[in-house]
């Protein structure tokens, strides 16, 4: 009897061995399976992600001004009062957006709050030497004898922004 539980107990063994090794050979088959299936998935996710991003907006630093006259900013004229300054890059296009700036009683800097768009101005960045400490606007005489906004430099910025 004990030869022929020997000999059973192999043969038991193997058949356990070999339904595991199946099984074992199945997973792995279907995972390289899926694997496969999902790789022409991830491709296109990632194309449309490069998509995307290239259409992305790009928000840069941002500036506050103080203006004490109407000051013209392309089409629009800023009205007497307080501005925050961003610069935006769209795509490839670089934009100047200002926005409205309540100066409420207790007014600090840095804690006002932010209004509406007032204007959008598509610009042209040029490098500087060194970054400004200060939002700066430049400012030139049009033909219609008012002020408008030449060059935007926004505080910690190392370029220009020509309009």
């Amino acid at each position: 009897m004990n030869t022929t539980s020997k000999q059973i107990a192999p043969k038991t063994m193997t058949t356990a061995s070999n339904a595991t090794l199946k099984t074992f050979a199945a997973a792995a088959l279907l995972l390289l399976t899926v694997a496969l299936l999902g790789l022409p998935i991830l491709a296109q996710d990632q194309h449309a992600h490069q998509k995307m991003a290239a259409q992305e907006v790009i928000n840069g630093k941002k500036g506050e001004v103080h203006f004490t006259a109407p000051i013209k900013a392309g089409d629009n004229v800023l009205k007497p009062g307080m501005y925050q300054v961003q610069h935006v890059v769209e795509g490839s296009s670089h934009v100047i957006i200002f926005k409205e700036m309540n100066m409420p009683a207790g007014y600090k800097m840095g804690n006002t709050p932010v209004g509406k768009e007032v204007a959008r101005l598509n610009c042209k960045i040029e490098p500087v030497t060194k970054a400004v400490r200060n939002t700066k606007i430049t400012l030139r005489t049009n033909a219609a004898g008012e002020k408008e906004i030449a060059e935007v430099q926004v505080a910690g910025e190392a370029f220009k922004h020509l309009l």
